[in-house]
């Protein structure tokens, strides 16, 4: 992580109620990045070593851009 970026928020959950799944936990956090002379980007990025649909690395599973301009929803965010 870069020192332009700060994780303001970090959790995990074990949101799966199946018998082989139940004990699976998905982690997730808010990533707030400062981009010199454009704007800001916060990201809601997930992983998880359990479960094989959710990657095991931190992945970017909502992006959020702040220009000047307003704010924008990022679309072509990978669907884990």
């Amino acid at each position: 992580m870069s020192p332009d970026e700060l994780v303001i928020a970090e959790w995990s959950e074990s949101p799966y109620t199946s018998y082989d799944l139940r004990g699976a936990v998905v982690e997730h956090r808010v990533v707030v990045a400062a981009i010199e002379d454009v704007g800001t980007d916060v990201r809601h990025e997930v992983r998880s070593g359990d479960v094989d649909r959710v990657p095991s690395t931190w992945t970017e599973a909502e992006v959020v851009e702040a220009r000047p301009h307003g704010l924008a929803r990022v679309d072509g965010v990978a669907q884990w």
